[in-house]
């Protein structure tokens, strides 16, 4: 239920996803070693070929940026030297694959030649963007946390969930009530909790959302932005320890209560903030390149560019 309840707010932006989301632009990342290296500084480096495939080279720097891009768990598969044999004859097999490809013309196909137009765009794109804004400074990280403190502050809730016809959590006896029965339902649930009943116990008796009613009704910390508008509002009023009355939405009919209120540390969330400055001020300035850029738009393929087009400006 908490996965469905709380949601995360992530607004992805494509340029963000292409200056921070290619694996293949992991800097410093060096999964194998080069023995090359350690017998001939001749034929250490980068740029060094490991292997040949009918003539062809592979560079040390190739097979270690095909690496990069694997899933983190396919990587655990190669990391030892007999996974780095495995690896290079899947390299082996590519490099066969495209060279027979180019034979047939495959490299001229439109199509083709687009797609790897745009993965040249990418990944130019990615490590120019690494290269066009410096790391955050300190003061940069710091301000940011002080104008965000409420962002980074958490509070304890539980609940009780009513569900009802409709909503969206099932019964946990499988015939839901009307929302008018589920109402009825919360509000003597309610009044119990007004009694001095354990919220603990009425959660496991009562609650139709099975997650959380196990634990007593405890859904976990949420911060400010985490919860549906409607549901925000009403639980940052409550106090600590009392319980709400009734409050409906799309999952069922709620008797929230909050907790303990604490504020993440600056050191626990550094890393993150460092990024989302950072990526903002990437964003700002390719911003800052697009309204100087001359872009010209095929009035027949974008027949809105005209409305949509940013005025162009001049260097200041």
């Amino acid at each position: 239920m908490r996965k469905d309840i709380v949601i995360a707010i992530a607004g992805i932006v494509i340029v963000a996803a292409i200056c921070f989301g290619l694996a293949v632009m992991k800097p410093g990342f060096k999964p194998f070693s080069s023995h090359a290296a350690a017998t001939s500084t001749a034929d250490a480096g980068a740029d060094h070929a490991i292997l040949h495939v009918n003539g062809e080279a592979i560079t040390e720097a190739e097979f270690q940026a095909a690496y990069a891009q694997l899933p983190d768990d396919v990587k655990q598969q190669y990391s030892s030297e007999a996974g780095k044999q495995a690896f290079a004859e899947q390299m082996v097999r590519l490099k066969i694959l495209e060279q027979e490809g180019r034979k047939l013309g495959v490299d001229k196909d439109p199509k083709v030649a687009a797609q790897i137009a745009v993965d040249h765009t990418n990944i130019l794109a990615a490590a120019t963007a690494q290269k066009l804004v410096p790391l955050p400074t300190n003061e940069m990280v710091v301000k940011f946390y002080n104008d965000n403190k409420r962002n980074f502050e958490a509070t304890e809730l539980s609940h009780i969930l009513i569900a009802y016809q409709g909503g969206g959590v099932p019964a946990r006896s499988g015939n839901a009530l009307s929302r008018q029965d589920a109402m009825k339902k919360a509000q003597s649930v309610a009044q119990q909790l007004k009694g001095g009943a354990d919220f603990a116990a009425l959660a496991k008796q009562y609650s139709d959302d099975g997650g959380s009613a196990d634990r007593g009704g405890v859904l976990g910390p949420f911060s400010p932005g985490m919860l549906p508008p409607e549901l925000e509002a009403r639980v940052t009023q409550l106090k600590p320890g009392v319980a709400s009355d009734p409050i409906p939405s799309r999952y069922g009919i709620h008797i929230f209560k909050t907790g303990a209120h604490t504020a993440q540390p600056l050191e626990q969330v550094r890393q993150g903030i460092t990024q989302r400055v950072q990526q903002k001020a990437t964003l700002d300035k390719v911003e800052q390149l697009r309204k100087t850029s001359k872009v010209d738009f095929d009035p027949k393929f974008f027949p809105q560019a005209n409305a949509a087009k940013p005025q162009v400006r001049g260097p200041m």
